[in-house]
């Protein structure tokens, strides 16, 4: 896939400097269309907010990096992760005697070699169901189909609290994204305190 690396150091502050425009006009660039954008902010004065858009908005990654550390490291390494891509435009759907919901992350994005792909969700009912996998291999459809059997397993403790954790994280970035709402403030410490998670709103 064609990716673009973004690297900022702090706020807009030539051009356009109005973040939604931004944000709009990148949608309508006929250049970025198919693009992965991959967003490096470097520094303590980010618009994260302006950031995360638009990386989540074009199928990126964003990448934060603290003044002192080494840039040239992170992206030496981020630059062999993307030359390798293993999978792209990945979709993932489940067939069976089971329903599933609340799957995170909610855009899988791509595969790069070297690099495993968690995806955690709820499920109901009990069963056969088939998990299948779609993708572009050198731009070519690929699908892999995987059967098994889903049952409640009481000793897989580990697993409830890291479903918790990537909603809590998905919740937190709608948060910082489109404003807070006590609704959705309730479920983060809801979920919080039943996992033991800490967040900006537990302890």
């Amino acid at each position: 896939p064609f990716a673009v690396v973004f690297l900022t150091d702090g706020q807009p502050t030539i051009g356009e400097t109005e973040p939604d425009r931004i944000v709009e006009n990148l949608k309508k660039a006929p250049a970025v269309a198919d693009a992965r954008i991959f967003v490096w902010g470097v520094g303590g004065d980010l618009n994260t907010h302006l950031l995360d858009r638009i990386a989540l908005d074009h199928r990126g990654e964003r990448y934060y990096v603290l003044p002192g550390e080494d840039v040239e490291v992170a992206m030496s390494n981020f630059y062999d992760t993307i030359a390798s891509p293993v999978l792209t435009d990945l979709e993932l759907t489940f067939e069976g005697a089971v329903r599933v919901n609340d799957v995170y992350p909610r855009r899988l994005g791509d595969l790069f070699s070297g690099h495993q792909l968690v995806v955690v969700g709820r499920f109901t009912g009990e069963g056969h169901a088939a998990v299948r996998l779609k993708g572009k291999l050198m731009g070519q459809p690929k699908e892999f189909v995987y059967e098994g059997k889903f049952q409640r397993h009481e000793q897989n403790a580990h697993v409830p609290v890291l479903w918790a954790r990537r909603k809590i994280g998905f919740l937190l970035d709608e948060i910082r994204l489109r404003g807070e709402s006590q609704e959705v403030k309730d479920e983060v410490i809801r979920l919080a305190r039943r996992h033991g998670l800490p967040t900006p709103y537990t302890s």
